[in-house]
């Protein structure tokens, strides 16, 4: 697969930049360094790169960029929002271009870095009074669009604002990400000043979301404009995270006494998914961006919120560096605005070719719980025939025989049982007397609501079948009595069985954690983020754990499914409730390896037990 750099798409260019032949003509063109009066023109070249860059980390960036689908490059809008300020954060909206005159591109996929270029020039109405920025918004039907002035903007369909600031943009949307004409949302990226990985970024590095438009790429007319190669870099990203999943599971089972299950695929869907998402991704305004893992395993590129590889250039401006990590709006919240259900939809198709979209989805440690993260829900079918299992034991299957034999054995065995049918027949009981009801006959834990005794079985034969339940003096105390003895009995129904896999962010590699890390060596009874995240005297919980889960716009989450190494659940289990366990409690039944393309991706291998 080829490559791409920078997240996503990287439009190393946006507003403003040439194609990768012109980096070496810098100044083309005469730009004035000084722009003054109503006749300022800036050249807008539209370029949604793939370049390859170096490795960061150890899921190795340089090998996990990827261009994804072509239809991911699609540019059907593209606004311009020129700000004035003497900073980022205090400049304000001045001017709101539209250069949908000049047409947009349609990227397709080319193993030549650039996959489309389309050249813009735009006209500046009036001379800076301090610094220039620019933001990028691509596809933002619905989202960020064009007011009814030329200095004003709609964000989420309301009236016009003008004047606005970057941070009145880093708001959340209910919005889909993906735009109603089939088109990824992107805005600028969140990009650092300070190399990362295996250097030290310091704790507060200067981040930047709009892109300084310097005053020598700005030309004096629009002629020198159309003629001139030197222009501003911008960077975007798409606005959802994505999803894949590859079928790698093998195909049997072995099962205790040596017998075999075989079964196949039935599908995945992707659930507990975000509502809600800010327009520009948003950072924690506190946030140390150079936490160091303590553990000992991590050698490689420890300083993982920040990348180790300049972003590609193509004038000259400062080095910047990919960031990794978000802040969407429950970050510090239990998760309340989230879509999930007992009964998704499940696809079959797998791969690269057949992604699934969903809003960025953070977390700090204390809210890192199966009820906040993202879930992948993979469906597999032992056989297409029912079957139970009992107790804990995930390595025996029961046909529904089985069971109704089982129920009948435990039934008869019981003393109180033994004596009623002494005293109300001649003849020795045998199970093909007795039905057995279970309390329902949908898939799920099930127990035993009634055994049913034929009238006939009786010696001599009864007027009427006998209800255990309610017939058999102590009769429902025997049915109890039944139900304790075999513990939990669970139904997979058609032999469907499903099994969860929460989405890992930096994942193993670079926060890894085992069992072995709970507080005080043992496993918590509930959930307690604290115990399974211990921060002891080290203060390590956030710099070891944070990130561990969760998702992030532009990232492309790869899960490679393994081996299954026992059997899942009866139904799609349901998400707990917030006093409930955290993402590394649970045992897990399937293998599976989550790499991430921005588009990182991101693998996960995993096996089904």
């Amino acid at each position: 697969m080829k490559k791409l750099s920078f997240l996503v798409l990287a439009i190393a260019g946006m507003l403003f930049a040439a194609c990768s032949s012109d980096k070496d003509a810098v100044g083309g063109g005469e730009p004035n360094p000084v722009l003054t009066g109503n006749n300022g023109y800036f050249k807008v070249n539209l370029n949604l790169p793939t370049q390859v860059v170096g490795s960061m980390r150890d899921w190795n960036e340089s090998t996990n960029l990827s261009d994804g689908l072509t239809k991911e490059y699609d540019v059907s809008s593209v606004l311009l929002l020129i700000f004035d300020g003497t900073s980022e954060s205090a400049a304000t909206l001045k001017q709101v271009i539209n250069p949908t005159e000049y047409g947009t591109p349609s990227a397709s996929d080319d193993p030549n870095q650039i996959t489309a270029v389309k050249e813009y020039v735009a006209k500046l109405d009036n001379a800076p009074t301090g610094n220039l920025y620019a933001l990028a918004v691509i596809n933002g039907t619905g989202i960020i669009e064009a007011g009814t002035t030329n200095t004003a903007v709609k964000i989420n369909g309301g009236a016009d604002q003008s004047n606005i600031t970057i941070a009145d943009l880093q708001v959340a949307t209910s919005k889909a990400m993906i735009t109603a004409d089939e088109k990824f949302f992107m805005t600028n990226a969140v990009l650092s000043t300070k190399v990362g990985g295996v250097t030290d970024p310091t704790a507060a590095p200067a981040l930047q979301i709009l892109a300084p438009v310097k005053s020598e790429f700005i030309y004096e007319t629009e002629a020198a404009a159309q003629s001139g190669t030197a222009a501003t870099d911008i960077y975007v990203e798409r606005g959802v995270a994505k999803v894949t999943v590859n079928n790698g599971l093998t195909t049997s089972l072995k099962m205790k006494g040596g017998t075999t299950a075989t079964f196949t695929f039935g599908g995945w869907a992707l659930d507990n998914t975000e509502n809600n998402s800010y327009i520009v991704r948003k950072v924690p305004e506190t946030f140390t961006w150079n936490l160091k893992t303590r553990s000992a395993s991590v050698t490689v590129d420890p300083y993982r919120f920040i990348g180790g590889n300049a972003v590609d250039k193509l004038y000259g401006t400062a080095n910047l560096y990919r960031t990794y990590w978000a802040e969407d709006p429950e970050y510090t919240t239990v998760a309340g605005g989230k879509t999930t259900t007992t009964a998704p939809t499940f696809v079959t198709t797998v791969g690269d070719e057949n992604p699934q979209y969903c809003h960025e989805n953070t977390f700090d440690v204390a809210h890192q719980t199966h009820q906040n993260t993202t879930r992948v829900v993979v469906k597999v079918n032992l056989s297409g025939a029912d079957f139970y299992t009992i107790g804990a034991d995930r390595k025996t299957l029961y046909t529904p025989d089985n069971v109704n034999d089982l129920v009948k054995t435990d039934l008869m065995d019981q003393s109180a049982f033994a004596t009623y049918w002494a005293a109300n027949s001649s003849t020795a009981l045998t199970g093909a007397g007795l039905t057995v009801t279970f309390n329902s006959t949908n898939a799920g834990v099930v127990t035993v609501s009634d055994i049913t005794i034929a009238k006939d079985a009786f010696t001599p034969n009864k007027s009427a079948a006998v209800s255990v339940k309610n017939d058999v003096p102590g009769g429902a105390a025997m049915i109890t009595t039944l139900n304790t003895q075999l513990a939990k009995v669970e139904y997979f129904k058609g032999g469907d069985t499903y099994y969860v896999i929460r989405v890992k962010h930096f994942g193993d590699d670079l926060t890894p954690w085992n069992s072995s890390e709970w507080k005080d060596g043992y496993k918590p009874a509930t959930g307690n983020v604290a115990a399974i995240y211990p921060d002891a005297d080290d203060s390590r919980q956030i710099p070891n754990y944070l990130g561990r889960y969760g998702m992030v716009r532009n990232n492309w989450y790869d899960i490679n499914l393994g081996e299954i190494v026992k059997i899942g659940s009866s139904t799609v289990p349901e998400l707990p409730g917030d006093d409930t366990p955290d993402d590394d409690l649970d045992e897990l039944y399937i293998k599976a390896r989550i790499n991430i393309l921005s588009w990182a991706k991101r693998v996960q291998n995993w096996t089904l037990k």
